[in-house]
């Protein structure tokens, strides 16, 4: 009797001792499939990290040293938009073919010891919300000429005038009447009828007509206050410069 008491005894352990390993093995199961796991994406983030929006494109530096040890140090820098959307590239790629050139000139320049005939080249950039601007400014004859360039980072979508003024939800006719009022105020500061009366209502036409307004360039600044890039037509020497005129 008591040798079967033992054998059930011992029978009722193995049978404890197996159901306990069971559960554990469950438990252990349960676990793995719940730990945490390293995520991999198969496509890289939109934009690229903060700050790295708009990097150097292109920069290259002169030195000049004469004699007596005066130096002069001029340096060329140019943006890119580092985003790989195709309006991006297109933005990059015209950027260069507008102003290689002034690198390859420079080089050649240098290389003979004369001085640069493009005195400066260089750009601001600016973020207001979704859109960035590349505002490109280049010095040559001692008059200054721009390049503007505005980029939605959202829709990756590059903005013309119309683009950005229905971004900004801006009238457009509204927009260009005060572009306009601006831009005479300015051109009556700088000539005088009385001065220039061959060709001043001409040349003042050519400056603030409707074509000449449409072919602005309008951006945002750092303070997101509007600006256009317009071609003023002087009425003496029947020359023609840009100007920046603020939009009120």
């Amino acid at each position: 009797m008591k040798s079967f008491k033992i054998l059930l005894l011992t029978a009722l352990l193995c049978a404890s001792l197996c159901a306990c390993q069971n559960g554990g093995s469950k438990t252990g199961s349960s676990e793995k499939a719940t730990a945490p796991s390293e995520i991999i994406t198969t496509a890289p983030p939109t934009d690229p990290p903060t700050g790295s929006m708009v990097v150097a494109g292109r920069e290259k530096e002169f030195v000049y040293n004469d004699g007596d040890n005066n130096g002069e140090t001029i340096t060329y820098k140019l943006p890119m938009l580092n985003f790989q959307t195709e309006d991006a590239k297109k933005i990059n790629e015209e950027i260069g073919e507008l102003y290689d050139e002034c690198f390859t000139t420079a080089e050649q320049e240098y290389a003979d010891n004369k001085s640069l005939s493009c005195e400066s080249l260089g750009y601001e950039s600016y973020l207001n919300d979704d859109i960035i601007t590349l505002l490109i400014s280049k010095e040559e004859d001692h008059a200054l000429t721009y390049s503007v360039f505005n980029y939605n980072k959202t829709t990756g979508k590059r903005l013309d005038n119309a683009g950005l003024l229905e971004y900004l939800k801006l009238d457009a006719e509204q927009t260009y009447s005060a572009l306009k009022t601006q831009l005479e105020d300015d051109y009556y500061s700088k000539f005088k009828y009385e001065n220039f009366p061959d060709d001043y209502y001409y040349q003042l036409e050519m400056t603030v007509g409707d074509e000449a307004l449409t072919q602005s360039k309008l951006f945002l600044n750092r303070e997101a206050e509007l600006f256009a890039i317009c071609t003023e037509y002087a009425s003496v020497g029947k020359g023609e410069f840009q100007v920046m005129i603020a939009i009120p």
